[in-house]
């Protein structure tokens, strides 16, 4: 998992997510944005060009 393999925990793991994931520094917990970017979207934002 992305904690594991980074060795980052809580805002230090999910601050740059959420940057990454919606452009944005702050706004609702990923726990509620992710089900509406969905998983192909996600993993194509985090895996694309500029990641």
């Amino acid at each position: 998992d992305i904690k594991t393999a980074t060795g980052r925990k809580g805002k230090a793991l999910f601050h740059p997510l959420r940057l990454a994931l919606t452009g944005a520094e702050s706004g609702p917990e990923l726990a509620a944005l992710l089900p509406l970017i969905g998983h192909a979207k996600a993993l194509a934002r985090l895996t694309g060009p500029g990641a």
